[in-house]
């Protein structure tokens, strides 16, 4: 079926009456720059920490999506996308030792990159690639349950003529323990049962990653290649107890092994012209997983109960040529996964094939010197093809049109408006079954379910005074189509399936103070969110969205010396609520305290001290209703889990 918004005709209209120009303005494009000494002073030992502790930046990045544009954030390396998509984009920033970085460029409202046009806030990282260097990291983590993790990670630099040569190998072992108690009411308040929960978890990974760039009179070509191997092992411990006998005991056992292999290769050829420039993409992974999950009275008497088998492939190429003012392009996508599955009565085997297609041109005309308008419009063509119990096709082609104004108040003031038609793309999970062993819920794949659609209308407002303070604000609001709810299918089992639609109204905002002219070489961030959601529920009215988090906040104290530098940071715990056909779960998190030293030893190593989180404490709530949430509350349960604090110390160097 194909689907246009109406906001694609008046776009056209408006590429139709205004003409392209050059930047009228170049100086709103400069960025602040930080080098030597100003990069010392966010106390970080890779570039992760230095990208979070921005003044008034947020780092943006779209993982586990599918194409090129879900491998993108607003971050680059040498002017160069960050081409990762087994890990994230946040993930490669921490491999990044601070000491081999020359300069930040930070762009708070435009910028010159072309491939990033959608952002308006980007980060040019700029690495010295000249000379040979290597790095490497050793870390350990020891938690109140006394259980050690191991972190190692070595990397290097080598020039060689025109090609520049990098990568890093890294071995991570970390466990995780926490503890609950539980209790379980009748509808008549009575105390009909004690629960307490135990529940361990074994995160191994081992990353491989190698780059090679070499510069050329023409442009440049970047080749990458990484492997990724994960191995999860998790495992819950119940005892319940009646109140009436302390001695009538009965246990529960659930165990779940995760192993995931991954290897993705990417090549990106750049030409630059006296005018135009070009870009050509390629992309492969494939990815091939096994879950194994049992459950029963014990380790020894666990039977399956839940077996998958998986296997994902994904092929992509995308084409861009681009001036000044103007960019175009087409990306192309092949997307496949097999997966086979065992449950106690029955065997599924499910093919999930999608072809996508999106053409797109993008403009920009500086209206005036305070003025500037960008403007892109994008349209998503996708077949997607299921063969489970019965084959089924899913088709859209749907326009996604953006406009943003950018209006330069002042030299320390600046606004951005933003219109624009998004699509979330369908994550293949929908399609096939899932078990959540916590809650021990099983979730049937849906194959009819099509994507949420939402367009949005935000303002950003952008204030600098010098060094002192800077205050960012953006309110926004969204307007939400074909909604992902849980929901019964005929058969009386639970799937996620499109639910009609949805507003959205949201705040983020961020407040930096330099309070060095109080306590010596200090500053303080505040950091706000606000969601209000809201969605007509067919069985019990108005409510918010599934998993919306009405309010999330955080504010870091830190304060730097030549060697010794130390923070602290106080983060609201997330509270939200799931609605499903029988049930409300209710998660409800507490303040958050995390404490963070770094020791400069030696010129070229480093130490790192982490506390985190000294308090963190979290209550779960499940209503359960009779026969459907329109129903009354049948019981009641109250689940409170405790999370032992963390201590991280790190070692890392450089030469």
């Amino acid at each position: 079926m194909t689907r246009f918004h109406p906001s694609t005709a008046a776009y056209y209209a408006l590429m139709s009456v205004i003409s392209s120009s050059v930047y009228a303005n170049m100086d709103n494009l400069k960025p602040s720059v930080y080098t030597g000494n100003s990069l010392q002073q966010f106390a970080a030992q890779d570039v992760l920490a230095v990208i979070e502790r921005l003044p008034s930046f947020t780092l943006l990045e779209q993982n586990g999506e599918r194409g090129l544009g879900g491998s993108s954030a607003n971050i680059l390396l040498n002017g160069m996308e960050i081409r990762v998509k087994s890990g994230s984009v946040s993930e490669y920033l921490k491999q990044l030792p601070v000491d081999q970085i020359t300069a930040l460029e930070v762009y708070l409202s435009h910028h010159p990159f072309p491939s990033l046009k959608q952002y308006n806030q980007v980060v040019n990282i700029i690495r010295d690639e000249k000379t040979n260097a290597y790095n490497w990291q050793l870390g350990s983590t020891l938690n109140a349950s006394s259980s050690i993790g191991i972190t190692a990670m070595a990397g290097f630099i080598l020039p060689k003529g025109q090609w520049t040569h990098s990568g890093h190998i890294q071995a991570q072992d970390e466990p995780f323990k926490s503890t609950n108690k539980g209790q379980l009411f009748a509808s008549s308040n009575t105390l009909e049962e004690k629960s307490e929960e135990t529940f361990r978890e074994q995160s191994e990974r081992i990353t491989l990653s190698l780059t090679s760039h070499k510069t050329m009179q023409d442009g440049a070509l970047t080749l990458n290649v990484q492997a990724v191997k994960d191995n999860l092992q998790s495992q819950y411990e119940w005892l319940y107890r009646t109140p009436t006998s302390s001695s009538d005991i009965e246990s529960a056992f659930s165990q779940e092994r995760d192993k995931t292999d991954t290897t993705e290769m990417s090549i990106d050829r750049q030409w630059q012209g006296q005018r135009w420039s070009t870009q050509l993409t390629g992309y492969y992974s494939k990815q091939k997983n096994e879950l194994h999950m049992l459950d029963g009275l014990s380790a020894q008497l666990s039977t399956p109960s839940f077996t998958q088998y998986k296997r994902t492939d994904e092929r992509v190429i995308r084409l861009m040529v681009n001036d000044t003012v103007s960019e175009y392009g087409l990306e192309a996508s092949i997307n496949r996964v097999n997966a086979n599955t065992l449950l106690p009565k029955e065997q599924l085997h499910s093919t999930i094939k999608e072809l996508s297609l999106e053409p797109f041109a993008a403009f920009t005309w500086s209206l005036s010197p305070k003025w500037r308008l960008y403007s892109k419009l994008a349209a998503e063509q996708a077949t997607l093809s299921t063969n489970s119990s019965k084959s089924e096709d899913i088709q859209h082609l749907i326009a996604k049109p953006l406009v943003r104004l950018n209006y330069d108040a002042t030299k320390s003031t600046q606004f951005t408006t933003t219109l624009k038609h998004e699509v979330e793309q369908l994550d293949f999970s929908l399609f096939l079954p899932e078990l959540n062993a916590g809650f021990g819920r099983l979730q049937f794949g849906n194959l009819e379910i099509k994507p949420m659609q939402y367009t949005e209308l935000a303002l950003q407002i952008d204030i600098e005074e010098g060094e002192i303070w800077r205050f960012n604000v953006k309110p926004f609001y969204q307007w939400q189509k074909d909604v992902h709810e849980y929901q019964q299918d005929n058969r009386g089992e639970s799937i996620i399936a499109n639910a009609g639609d949805a507003t959205l109204w949201g705040l983020d905002g961020a407040v930096n103070l330099d309070l060095s002219s109080w306590i010596n070489n200090s500053q303080i961030n505040l950091d706000y969110s606000y969601r209000d959601a809201s969605y007509r529920d067919i069985l019990t009215g108005k409510r918010a969205i599934n998993g919306t988090v009405p309010h999330r906040a955080s504010m870091q104290f830190r304060q730097g010396f030549s060697r010794f530098s130390w923070s602290i940071e106080i983060s609201s715990g997330d509270s939200y609520r799931e609605y499903y056909p029988d049930e409300q779960f209710i998660e409800s998190g507490s303040l958050q305290l995390t404490l963070q030293a770094q020791l400069q030893v030696s010129q070229r190593v480093k130490l790192n001290l982490e506390a985190s989180p000294l308090t963190s404490r979290y209550e779960y709530r499940r209503l359960y209703h009779n026969a459907s949430r329109a129903g009354s509350v049948s019981a009641v349960e109250t689940i409170r889990e405790r999370v032992p604090p963390e201590f991280a110390f790190t070692l890392s160097g450089s030469w």
